[in-house]
């Protein structure tokens, strides 16, 4: 699974500060221990060294060409030919793996706010059924008027666990509308999205996912 050489992706997961995505190389692996270049800051491009204890997220490209994440922390520093960091494998069962041009899709209830690109219908509020990186599912008043190929716009408001709120405003296609446990709902992809607003959304979908796992072990 893990396979050295290969590019790790690394990002703190501390509520008090901004969020720091890093990037590093995968040096070792051994005895549910992962060893790891010093990574490198990709705002600042500058080698950054973590304190023993520190919690991370990672991910990183299998051989299979399906990119895994899981949650870590940082077990030391192991100086051998250079000094490398050591993380913690928590084992494949902790491993999340998405296949590549596939989002991971989790059932959420965040609010919505939704608009008609042509003024079709008065703006509502309402939450999602699901969501991932490539579009949502909707929950639709009775009376709304949505219907296939439609554009909509809206707003979604992202909670993170580390307390931030993220606001974002993303262009929608409707796919399907359909009926489910007396509830109407739609089937929207997401369309003219930003990488960067997109990564906000893979991020939540994957916070949530954790957060699940978690939970379904209590």
């Amino acid at each position: 699974m893990i396979k050295i050489g290969n590019i790790i992706h690394l990002e703190l997961n501390n509520p008090d500060e901004e969020k720091k995505r890093f990037k590093s190389k995968i040096l070792d692996h051994d005895n549910g221990q992962v060893f790891i270049d010093y990574p490198v800051d990709q705002k600042t491009k500058k080698p950054s060294f973590f304190l023993e204890g520190t919690e991370v997220r990672v991910w990183f490209m299998g051989k299979d060409q399906a990119i895994y994440l899981f949650q870590t922390e940082v077990v030391g520093k192991y100086e051998k030919k250079f000094p490398m960091l050591v993380l913690k494998d928590p084992g494949k069962e902790e491993y999340i793996r998405i296949q590549r041009r596939q989002y991971v899709r989790v059932d959420t209830n965040i609010d919505v706010a939704v608009y008609s690109s042509i003024n079709k219908f008065t703006p509502f509020t309402t939450v999602t059924a699901d969501v991932s990186g490539g579009g949502m599912a909707l929950v639709l008043p009775e009376d709304h008027s949505i219907s296939s190929e439609d554009i909509i716009t809206t707003w979604l408001a992202l909670p993170y666990q580390s307390g931030e709120m993220n606001y974002l405003e993303v262009r929608a296609r409707a796919i399907r509308i359909f009926k489910e446990r007396g509830r109407i709902k739609g089937s929207f992809e997401f369309v003219d999205t930003g990488e960067l607003d997109r990564q906000k959304i893979v991020r939540y979908c994957f916070e949530r996912q954790l957060a699940l796992k978690k939970k379904e072990k209590v």
